[in-house]
């Protein structure tokens, strides 16, 4: 049973005061780091095998991958790759995180991901909470309640593991005083992590040592990562593998009347097992015990009811000591109406059927255009009216979103916007909810937005937006404007917003296909293509009909 840590309110420490400085002061690194390159393509590894260990990888800091240009570069493919060096078997791994995440957002960004897909769950959280300086509380609340929600919904045989965080100072632009007051705030987060995870069962915890950065990458490499992966899967294979043997436990009978363990102390046991292999022997553990117990009845019972199945089924001849009873074939399986099919004594069960990782889905057309390009940087033609926004305004960023799903999707400006975030989170949200310009001169002070984890991180507390319809009329995005500093609403034209709107509007609207589907060249690709060829001076391959488009924006 989960139970939540229970200790005294943690006494306010002198260095604390400085927390308004160092949150500024991490707003700054982050405006520095606008131009640090950084993975934009899909957050993930994916093994070519049909039965690989699965990963799950939920973070920021280490995690987000500053320094390198792809996810098979940066830590989610590292760990991929040296966990399946330890394993011997291919390995998956999926990434939901950002820079812009911390502890008391994490729980959106995992929003209704099935969990229960993978074998481990890896939380490498910390980093931004250390150096804001996040009061103790508020960290220890968020992480027993991100690890009771994890141990909820992941399959009963997963394994999650917490990931303290790193020696502030190893991180080249937190290498100052900043750093070493962080450093103090980060030990005493890294020892309420790991007495949350002491508390709940299927957790362990470890701390990552300082990363190994070649000269002239003072932000990140792939050598760092790599080091980092490496101790990320010795701790990770383990638990692999005790899956893959603890998935045996699940498929005792749910009829059987013997006492029946839960598959968590299964897999415990096997944990204690492979530390028996290295160590001294210890005295024998009561859950040790209790399982094996449990074990040898269950198996007497499958035997019983196997021997009982075959009597009733096909009465054999009684036989005589002259005479011996001519072999039987032995059943696959057996079973009996309203009862869970029973393995013959003697073979192994079935293995436990294993999903394929999904794939991304979208539910407008023209999205996984838009992804696709914003993962390059964007297209050129809405950063013109971002940047056209961000002088003629004076803000700090201009933004051209799509809401799709429950995520939201910046078109542009990704390299200081997160490519994808929750959209419960966004002011966009809203904007589109409402399908009319919205403007907050002071997210502080704001119902709908004060308490919105996500501005400890961001701190856009001013923002004006105007919403995008796709060619069918519907509410798709916005053309938003962001500003760190309150402003009055009246210092926003709203004609020179809705235009700025517009002219993003057309160009998402080229990326829309007739049928919801991607077999049609869009309007971009077609005038892309055209494009291609004048600059090549040969002309343009025929290419099927450009798609039919419906509604009040129709092409020419």
């Amino acid at each position: 049973m989960t139970r939540t840590v229970d200790t005294p309110a943690h006494p306010t420490r002198s260095y604390e005061r400085l927390r308004p400085a160092m949150r500024l002061f991490y707003l700054w690194t982050l405006s520095r780091s606008r131009h640090v390159p950084s993975p934009r393509g899909r957050p993930t590894y994916r093994a070519d095998s049909p039965d690989p260990d699965t990963v799950l990888l939920i973070g920021t800091g280490p995690t987000h991958g500053f320094g390198v240009t792809s996810h098979e570069q940066a830590l989610t493919g590292q760990i991929a790759k040296e966990t399946s060096k330890n394993t011997g078997r291919a390995c998956s791994v999926d990434y939901i995180g950002d820079e812009m995440m911390n502890a008391g957002s994490a729980r959106s960004w995992i929003g209704d991901h099935d969990l229960s897909l993978y074998d481990t769950v890896v939380v490498m959280l910390g980093l931004n909470d250390a150096v804001m300086l996040t009061p103790l509380d508020s960290w220890q609340r968020d992480v027993t309640s991100l690890v009771t929600d994890l141990t909820r919904r992941v399959h009963p045989t997963a394994r999650i593991v917490l990931v303290g965080v790193q020696p502030i100072r190893s991180v080249t632009r937190f290498d100052n005083p900043f750093g070493s007051v962080a450093d103090r705030h980060a030990a005493r987060m890294n020892d309420i992590t790991e007495r949350v995870a002491s508390q709940h069962p299927p957790t362990s915890y470890f701390r990552l040592p300082p990363g190994e950065l070649q000269p002239g990458r003072p932000h990140g490499c792939e050598t760092m990562y790599r080091q980092w992966g490496a101790v990320v899967a010795d701790r990770v294979a383990p638990t692999l593998d005790v899956v893959r043997r603890g998935e045996s436990v699940e498929h005792i009978p749910r009829t059987s009347a013997a006492p029946l363990v839960p598959e968590r102390v299964a897999a415990q046991l096997e944990v204690a097992r492979l530390a028996a292999s290295v160590a001294a022997p210890a005295p024998v553990d009561p859950v040790v015990a209790r399982l094996e117990a449990a074990r040898a009845a269950g198996a007497r019972l499958e035997a019983e009811q196997a021997v009982a199945a075959r009597s009733t089924a096909a009465p054999a001849p009684l036989p005589t000591p002259a005479t011996t009873p001519a072999p039987t074939p032995t059943p696959a399986a057996v079973s009996t109406p309203g009862t869970v099919p029973v393995p013959p004594t003697g073979t192994a069960p079935p293995a436990r059927p294993r999903r394929a990782l999904p794939e991304p889905t979208f539910e407008w057309s023209g999205a996984e255009t838009l992804v696709e390009l914003a993962s390059t940087g964007g297209s050129d033609t809405p950063q013109d009216p971002a940047r056209r926004a961000e002088k003629e305004v004076g803000v700090d960023v201009a933004g051209v979103s799509l809401l799709d799903g429950k995520k939201l999707y910046y078109a542009v400006n990704t390299e200081l916007l997160p490519v994808a975030i929750p959209r419960e989170l966004t002011f966009c949200d809203v904007t589109v909810a409402a399908d009319a310009p919205v403007i907050v001169e002071d997210a502080r002070k704001d119902d709908r937005f004060k308490d919105n984890p996500y501005l400890d991180l961001n701190h856009g507390y001013f923002y004006a937006g105007h919403p995008i319809h796709s060619s069918t009329g519907e509410a798709i995005g916005t053309f938003c404007l962001h500003n760190t500093r309150p402003r009055k609403a009246k210092s926003v034209s709203s004609e020179k917003l809705a235009e700025f709107a517009r002219l993003a509007e057309i160009e998402l609207q080229s990326y829309e296909t007739a049928d919801g589907g991607h077999a049609l060249p869009t309007m971009y690709e077609t005038r892309e293509a055209a494009v291609a060829a004048a600059v090549s001076g040969r002309a343009p391959q025929a290419a099927a009909p450009a798609p039919t488009r419906v509604g009040r924006h129709a092409a020419p």
